[in-house]
């Protein structure tokens, strides 16, 4: 059973409080400058998508669901689904980008003799993928060793998983060992997401070397034969591969089926002996019985403190999105992207930092989007479940210049998903439309994540 709208007020003290746990600035402010709205609001879309090289890519609004009819054998559920799987195909048709990653994709695939294989998350189906990059880093260059160790992280959990993906990456670049220091930040953060302790310790450690082709570091005496390179957080956040687009892309996202292959449903321990909690919380909370087969939409609402339209403008100059849309959530640009799905039929899961009140309210006080709006109980909510909502809706709707939105967006390309919606704006007859392509949350030209 969802919550009602009676418990509106409950749920949004519950994502106020759940943004406390995590305050900190984003060092792509460093690197930025701000872009006023009213020279936004002087340029068409056509001109804001230009600066980035990209064109207006998708039109969306143009397909009303009353005007296709249901076959009378189909339910509403069978008929929406067919419409959202319809949508996705003509989406990805247009994304060039995203055509060449699959086809990296499928090479790996072929050259490993892979297969894939019926997958689940919660429940749900993915595409969670049966092989690895064959190959581990550091083979051709076994004297030196790129280590993260410490504690300190730059900025919230989004970042933190950023950091992780890209450490990967460089130690691929670079072709060179990948050290993590046990109790470090990195050895913290992912286990209570994902690859918690279920056994033997030893056994875990050897799985976690594995799974990410790194090597554990207990000791100063197993580093006196490399020659180590140390790279703070927020330098590995704003890291950018030399590798092609889809080559980085493609890596990513087996990065990323790597994760969800080990995801947590509640069993084990972290690194220091706390119990971890279920990926799957939010999605069961809600769904229960259902959550196998619930059609949903997701909602992440993320203002990104005082700085939110700073960073947000920073990427609209790169891809011709609409410089407050992705923060603001207004009800019209809500609307336009669910109707023509039929999803505001069902539920939409509203997730964030609580600190965009006023957007919550807004979407409750639309008479069409209101009744729809849901919230996950408070003894579900946490940064895990929140983020497996995200990954396994339907549909879902970001903003791109959060972090924790890109993380969400790039999981759900690796697992087979589509239907991201982060980069929009109007066009010259008012019509919003999607104006860079879901491969997008990939390409550092847009974002520093």
């Amino acid at each position: 059973m969802v919550p009602s709208k009676s418990l509106a007020l409950v749920a949004i003290i519950v994502l106020t409080l759940n943004s406390l746990l995590y305050l900190n600035t984003d060092p792509y402010l460093q690197q930025v400058q701000y872009t006023t709205t009213a020279e936004h609001n002087n340029e068409s879309i056509d001109q804001r998508a230009s600066t980035g090289g990209y064109e207006p890519q998708i039109e969306e609004g143009g397909y009303e669901p009353q005007n296709e009819e249901s076959p009378g054998e189909e339910t509403n559920e069978q008929f929406t689904l067919r419409i959202l799987n319809r949508r996705d195909k003509e989406r990805r048709m247009v994304d060039a980008n995203l055509q060449d990653i699959d086809e990296r994709n499928q090479q790996i695939m072929r050259s490993s003799n892979g297969m894939n294989e019926p997958s689940y998350i919660c429940n749900r189906p993915a595409d969670l993928g049966t092989t690895q990059h064959s190959k581990c880093p550091g083979s051709n260059n076994p004297e030196k060793l790129l280590l993260l160790d410490g504690t300190e992280v730059y900025g919230r959990i989004g970042n933190n998983l950023m950091e992780f993906l890209h450490a990967l990456q460089y130690s691929r670049d670079n072709d060179i060992q990948l050290g993590v220091k046990y109790g470090s930040w990195a050895m913290r953060l992912l286990p209570r997401m994902w690859l918690s302790i279920t056994g033997d310790q030893s056994e875990w450690e050897a799985q976690f070397e594995r799974a990410f082709c790194i090597k554990i570091i207990r000791t100063k005496v197993e580093l006196k034969n490399y020659d180590v390179v140390r790279l703070e957080t927020k330098d590995l956040l704003l890291y950018k591969s030399n590798q092609s687009f889809e080559e980085y892309a493609s890596f990513q996202q087996q990065a990323l089926r790597t994760l969800y292959q080990n995801y947590n449903t509640g069993d084990g321990t972290t690194l220091a002996g706390y119990g971890t909690r279920d990926m799957c919380a939010g999605i069961h909370a809600l769904f229960g019985k259902d959550s196998a087969s619930a059609i949903y939409s997701v909602i992440h609402l993320r203002k990104l403190e005082k700085v939110g339209y700073t960073i947000l403008a920073a990427v609209s100059r790169h891809t011709g999105c609409d410089p407050r849309a992705a923060i603001e959530m207004r009800p019209d640009y809500i609307r336009t992207i669910l109707k023509p799905l039929r999803m505001l039929d069902y539920p939409i899961v509203v997730i964030g930092d609580g600190q965009n009140i006023e957007a919550v309210q807004r979407l409750l006080d639309d008479p069409e989007i209101g009744p729809q709006i849901v919230f996950v109980p408070e003894e579900a909510v946490w940064n895990g479940g929140d983020m497996t909502l995200g990954v396994m809706s339907n549909v879902f709707i970001g903003n791109p210049a959060s972090s924790f939105s890109g993380f969400i967006a790039k999981s759900r390309l690796a697992l087979g998903k589509g239907h991201n919606y982060l980069f929009r704006a109007r066009d010259n007859d008012g019509k919003w439309q999607t104006v860079c392509g879901d491969s997008c949350v990939f390409d550092k030209a847009v974002n520093h994540f």
